[in-house]
């Protein structure tokens, strides 16, 4: 070795791009939602497939005779379970990929993420707004399912309107959680985990 090369800084090391356990655990929590989500949507695909299109329907009125009168969105969703186990499968694995990419911290799957995020928060405002339909109908379904002759107790109905507020509650309540995942991910300490290429 000559003089002059004992003379030389060491190498600069390597800096690893920082890690931030928050994104890992939500990639696999996100993950095992998505594959959940899949596997829940190939099931109703098939039974889409294999049963009539009013099965669940008329499994409504386990008495016989005239079906439930439903508001027209659920009328909708118990006759066409093909096109909802359809469309779960599809969306499951588009939030599968994009939770995978978030995994892998390409800016791409941290994109994506975000995106799927505001649709499912608008997906629950939605939901909100749709309540007294879900109300009606299961009034409806509850009234279909007693024997001839026998109608709901009126607090019942209390009863329904409290329930389907809760879950009201409880879509605004992801919602919220939604927004605040998507404000964790546009920080910069986060940002600088993912890969720009």
């Amino acid at each position: 070795m000559s003089l002059p090369d004992m003379n030389l800084p060491p190498p600069i090391p390597h800096l690893a791009r920082p890690v931030n356990s928050f994104v890992t655990v939500l990639a696999w929590i996100s993950i095992a939602l998505a594959l959940l989500g899949v596997l829940y949507g190939l099931v109703q695909t098939v039974m889409g497939l294999v049963m009539p299109q009013d099965y669940y329907l008329r499994m409504l009125n386990p008495y016989g005779g005239e079906l439930p009168q439903l508001p027209p969105l659920m009328h909708w969703i118990y006759t066409h379970t093909l096109l909802m186990g359809l469309l779960m499968t599809v969306l499951s694995a588009i939030f599968l990929w994009v939770s995978w990419g978030v995994l892998k911290r390409k800016e791409w799957g941290r994109v994506g993420f975000i995106a799927v995020l505001v649709l499912g928060a608008l997906w629950q405002f939605a939901c909100v707004l749709a309540i007294p339909q879900f109300t009606e109908g299961m009034l409806a379904i509850q009234a279909g399912a007693l024997p001839q002759g026998q109608t709901l107790p009126p607090e019942f109905e209390t009863f329904m309107t409290a329930a389907m507020l809760m879950g009201g509650l409880v879509a605004v309540v992801f919602a919220a959680l939604h927004a605040w995942i998507i404000w964790k991910l546009c920080t910069p300490a986060v940002r600088a985990e993912f890969d720009r290429r």
